[in-house]
């Protein structure tokens, strides 16, 4: 491994006698070309016994480990009285594996190194150590390792191949293309994504909606044959209208009914398109069914009614078509799969299964390209929905974009040869109010962005200003409000439907809302407020009452009741014990006791 090689250079520089382990015979030919001397085999437990006999019985002054288990006793016993054991290995750190102390009778010292730690802690010391290894290869004394290279796309390989532990040296993967960030995805002026006549094409989901909207974009871009399928065909007007427009401008046009999740459906389409179309060169899998839930309340059907249309329809496209020397692959999926999105589980494990099969795809050198719509403002679900559209508009901070800009931004994709990207309008503010993991580091760079505002959020502080203005009675009134309408954003209910002594779970409310609901009440409130207290305060009263609390200062009777029982039964106990302890020392242990953070709380209860 790496880190075994680079140790190696190290001990060779220090002049040390080098004894190392290796799992394979082509790793341990390799350690004899870096010079070492004594080399066996890191899969057998022997290597001990084998290294006492080279040492005469003596052992080695240091060990440098990464092996798990039995293995760590066999490196003890093979290390001198006063050595110094090394270990790098993390499993055994996190299993907590036990290590008996009798090879420390020897005054042998055991180090835990986690360089991850070193860098984190002691920055100073990472970078006086970086230095001194840099002086080392100016020098010539230090060389670089050696490494596999694997691309971006193949990381599914790069991973196998570490798995079966076959590398030498470090493991890589590069971006073809390079990394870039990419501000506007508008196609190029010099270029045009043009479509041969003489080819065709299948449109999943292709009578109604951004479906239907992107065969008639087929069209404009050249293509003169279209199949486009639905479970029900085309029985809805206006997809009739459409493919007769269609057909009026000299465009083939089968429209058919065709379950995509029938496999033998499927295949008996394709084999009648190859006998009375052009080949197939290009395919659009744009079929949804959209049947919202909550996770606690979802059923198997519901599942599979949302899962089928896209899992199964967008495999068996791929399987049936593997062969064919298509140009396109195209699988609409959803900017759900980056954010989630409450009551939605079953639609983003669809559409994260779409972004997989892409992947997967590209890796065997085949045509893929998955886009993660936003919402789609002009046609399609939202469209009949405008209700959702003004809730998911509020939630993104953003409005939805129209289909004509969707589809500029696909063909820029497909002239690029880009996959996986997001296409939303969005306001990251009024997202990541929303979105519990808004501080992951995948999303850094949408944070800084959104930092460069104009900063009208009314902050934290301002909110506490304004509530501590207020007597008890309308505080509490005001908190319930605004509690009400967190929570109604959450759950889609309008806040004057909810009732603020009603359980929030019986409501709805789940457990990802719950870290959801926790977040925007810490980041409007600048409270903290552990997601246990939902279940401590599972009603908005309840809940209001306690930020009151925080908010205000006071004492939580319970806890000060709590904390006085505990002192009395410990000055009892003490008593029993005949403890020399007095009473007052013991009220002053409990009380700074009750100082510490309680509940992910700081609170003083006298």
């Amino acid at each position: 491994g790496g880190v075994g090689i680079a140790a190696i250079q190290i001990a060779k520089w220090l002049g040390a006698e080098i004894f190392a382990t290796a799992g394979s015979d082509e790793k341990r030919d390799f350690l004899r070309l870096l010079g070492v001397d004594h080399v066996f085999d890191s899969r057998s437990l022997a290597f001990a016994d084998e290294i006492l006999a080279q040492t005469q019985q003596q052992g080695v002054d240091v060990v440098l480990n990464s092996l798990a288990g039995e293995a760590i006793n066999r490196n003890f016993r093979v290390l001198k009285p006063f050595g110094r054991f090394l270990e790098l290995g993390k499993r055994d750190f996190y299993e907590n594996t036990k290590v008996g102390l009798r090879p420390f009778r020897n005054n042998i010292s055991y180090f835990g190194i986690d360089a991850d730690q070193l860098m984190q802690v002691r920055p100073e010391l990472t970078r006086s150590l970086f230095a001194e290894l840099m002086a080392l290869f100016v020098e010539g004394v230090l060389h670089p390792l050696p490494y596999h290279v694997f691309a971006a796309e193949d990381i599914v390989d790069a991973f196998r191949y570490m798995q079966q532990a076959r590398q030498i040296g470090k493991i890589i993967v590069t971006y073809r293309n390079g990394i870039s960030l990419v501000h506007a995805l508008a196609p190029p002026r010099q270029q045009h994504l043009q479509l041969a006549p003489e080819a065709t094409f299948l449109v999943t989901g292709g009578l109604s909606g951004f479906g239907l909207r992107t065969a008639q974009w087929l069209v404009g871009l050249g293509t003169r044959h279209l199949v486009l399928i639905s479970r029900s065909g085309a029985e809805a007007v206006a997809a009739q209208e459409a493919v007769a427009d269609m057909q009026a401008q000299g465009v083939t046009v089968w429209a058919r009914a065709c379950d995509v999740t029938q496999a033998d459906a499927l295949a008996a389409l394709l084999a009648e398109m190859a006998d009375g179309l052009p080949p197939l060169k290009g395919i659009v899998h744009a079929a949804t069914v959209i049947e919202d839930g909550l996770v606690r309340t979802m059923d198997a059907g519901q599942l599979q009614r949302v899962l089928a249309p896209k899992v199964l329809g967008a495999q068996y496209l791929h399987e049936l078509t593997q062969s064919l020397p298509l140009a396109y692959f195209i699988l609409f999926s959803s900017a759900t799969t980056l954010f989630g999105n409450p009551g939605q589980g079953n639609y983003v494990a669809a559409n994260a299964s779409l972004e997989a099969l892409a992947q997967h795809r590209r890796s065997l050198g085949l045509p893929a390209t998955c886009v993660r719509w936003g919402a789609i403002d002009d046609v399609g679900f939202l469209a009949r929905n405008e209700k959702l559209k003004a809730a998911l508009q509020s939630r993104m901070g953003g409005s939805a974009i129209q289909s004509a800009v969707a589809l500029d931004v696909l063909a820029s994709l497909l002239l690029n040869d880009r996959s996986g990207l997001g296409v939303m309008e969005l306001d990251w503010n009024a997202l990541a109010r929303f979105l519990p993991s808004a501080d992951s580091p995948k999303f850094s760079e949408l944070a800084r962005s959104a930092g460069q505002g104009d900063g009208d959020d009314v902050s934290a502080d301002d909110i506490q200003r304004t509530l501590a203005e207020l007597s008890d009675a309308d505080l509490l009134a005001t908190l319930i409000d605004m509690l009400k309408s967190e929570v109604g954003e959450i759950l889609r209910i309008a806040p004057d439907k909810i009732d603020a002594t009603r359980s929030i779970y019986e409501m709805g409310l789940d457990s990802l809302m719950g870290v959801e609901l926790v977040v925007a009440l810490e980041s409007r409130f600048g409270t903290r407020l552990p997601v246990m207290a939902l279940s401590q305060s599972p009603t908005i009263t309840k809940l209001a009452e306690r930020i009151i609390v925080q908010l205000k200062g006071y004492e939580d009777q319970d806890l000060v009741t709590e904390a006085q029982t505990a002192l009395a039964q410990t000055q009892q106990l003490a008593a029993q014990h005949g403890s020399e302890e007095s009473a007052a020392f013991i009220s002053d242990l409990v009380a700074e006791t009750q100082a510490r953070p309680l509940g992910g709380q700081d609170r003083m209860i006298p």
